[in-house]
């Protein structure tokens, strides 16, 4: 199967969520930020592609100018603040233009590369240089607002699959940088890969391939963007969550939940009171006039009620 970078980290975060992007193609809301880092992605590549000419930041005013009013925006002062943003992201790129410094080798490079006999990992690169000392550098372009750390680069799996495509696009690449650079702060983390740590990664992307071939479950799962994700009212984990903002539950299992919880506080301080019991008895079992509690050998609790 063919497998992108997205398609890999959406069923490695959650089967589900994968299901319903990739396999349901159900659509979503666009989000005013989602069009905005397009639209500035655009205004990017549409710059890096007359290099080694740089286009004069009217120009790239001019374009954002125009395509900006085409997102849909919450109210007029939200796109206000959008377009302060972008003008001075457009402004800091534009001075990150230096010419004459490094070669332009391929911009927006689209790739499609054997993993093994069965699978294949395609995506789009959004820079690739060649610098004056032989080495080639990837340039990923970020719009997020918040920058990632260096310890999170040098961790991150897009910019090694970037390295695996570029030494499969260009063989003499043996010195691969991997760089972010986030518009809005103008920030560039520069990172690299050991040979071991892209094969690591390679086999992970075949072992993600394999998984989502012989998936029929799709079950969710937990993670930290969970109360983001754009499928929640689908979701097993989350929809009742969506539907009680929505509409309050009926009384009867809301307050059947309510003493459940309750329950199990009171449940959580009294084990360690029976655990503690056990261990200075050397028991593993208490016989009640109501039931046996046992202990298993991993410290868990049954009860058998009489």
């Amino acid at each position: 199967m063919r497998i992108s970078y997205s398609a890999f980290d959406n069923y490695a975060g959650c089967p589900a969520r994968y299901k319903f992007r990739y396999i349901d193609h159900i659509s979503t809301e666009k989000k005013p930020e989602m069009e905005f880092g397009s639209l500035m992605h655009d205004i990017v590549c549409f710059a890096l592609k007359k290099d080694p000419i740089i286009p004069a930041i009217e120009e790239l005013n001019e374009l954002f100018d125009q395509k900006l009013p085409e997102i849909n925006f919450p109210d007029e002062l939200k796109a206000k603040q959008y377009a302060a943003v972008g003008k001075e992201m457009i402004k800091k790129f534009h001075e990150s233009l230096k010419p004459g410094l490094r070669t332009t080798i391929a911009t927006e490079k689209n790739f499609n590369i054997p993993l093994n006999e069965k699978h294949t990992l395609n995506g789009v690169i959004d820079r690739v240089d060649k610098l004056p000392y032989g080495a080639f550098e990837v340039v990923d372009y970020k719009t997020s607002f918040k920058p990632k750390t260096q310890s999170e680069t040098d961790k991150d799996k897009q910019l090694g699959i970037y390295k695996l495509a570029v030494e499969n696009l260009w063989p003499d690449a043996s010195d691969v940088r991997l760089t972010f650079h986030f518009l809005r702060p103008d920030i560039k983390l520069t990172t690299t890969r050991q040979k071991s740590d892209i094969e690591t990664l390679k086999n992970e992307i075949i072992d993600i391939a394999d998984k989502i071939e012989s998936d029929t479950e799709w079950q969710p799962k937990k993670n930290n963007l969970c109360d983001w994700c754009d499928f929640q009212h689908l979701c097993p984990l989350m929809k009742q969550k969506v539907a009680r903002q929505e509409d309050a539950p009926p009384q009867e299992i809301d307050n059947i939940v309510e003493q459940y919880l309750e329950a199990n506080n009171i449940i959580k301080e009294l084990e360690p009171k029976i655990q503690k019991h056990f261990d200075q008895e050397k028991i593993e079992a208490f016989h009640h006039k109501k039931g046996v509690i046992s202990r298993s050998k991993k410290g868990k609790f049954t009860i058998r009620k009489k």
